[in-house]
């Protein structure tokens, strides 16, 4: 599992650790189960019918559509999600399943200017502060691109330095709302299934 997923997985895990589960509906494959309640934090529901699941709530808004019982299309153990295979299942989504990565963003920053870097040693470094003041502190708020584009510092010579064709650059890893939305689904699943394996144990 990818750093980012380990860390989405951590984080989605605060959200609910107090959550309860409530079925609203239960029908066959039509199902409706929430987890937590509207206004409280990490909140969500799953709402499933033929061929189709979708999880709204404070992960915002996804539905996916692949075989006639969803929940045997996410069933897999806590922690571990599909984002790539899962996002070819889309048909509809209330936010980008992808976002500007810090590590990425930091990696190739750093990766430019260790290419381009001058033989003065003093020029290197405050050229690296610009640098780290600018852009790479601003890694992970929503801005970098524009961070980017508007970054200029000049040397000692009177050139500027600037980022170039960056916009070739892959920065994209998916986004932590969508990285939760999985792990929600996959967690909320487990729970049902938990709770009706219990269910019929008990009625037996």
């Amino acid at each position: 599992m990818s750093l980012l997923m380990e860390e989405s997985y951590r984080g989605f895990l605060n959200y609910v650790g107090g959550h309860e589960m409530t079925i609203l509906h239960e029908d066959g494959l039509y199902r409706h189960v929430r987890f937590g309640r509207p206004g409280s934090c990490g909140w969500f529901q799953l709402v499933t019918w033929p061929g189709y699941l979708s999880i709204t709530g404070d992960f915002e808004s996804f539905t996916f559509a692949r075989i006639p019982d969803m929940f045997e299309f996410f069933k897999e153990r806590d922690g571990y999600i599909n984002p790539g295979y899962w996002a070819e299942k889309l048909v509809a989504q209330g936010t980008k399943i992808e976002a500007v990565s810090a590590e990425k963003f930091t990696s190739a920053v750093v990766h430019d200017f260790w290419e381009r870097r001058d033989d003065s040693i003093g020029e290197n470094a405050a050229l690296f502060r610009a640098i780290r003041e600018d852009l790479l502190d601003q890694a992970g708020h929503g801005f970098e691109r524009h961070a980017l584009d508007e970054f200029r510092h000049y040397l000692d010579d009177g050139t500027k330095f600037t980022f170039e064709d960056w916009w070739e650059w892959d920065l994209n890893d998916w986004s932590i709302h969508y990285l939760r939305a999985c792990h929600a689904i996959v967690w909320g699943i487990n729970k049902y299934q938990a709770a009706v394996a219990e269910k019929a144990a008990v009625a037996a």
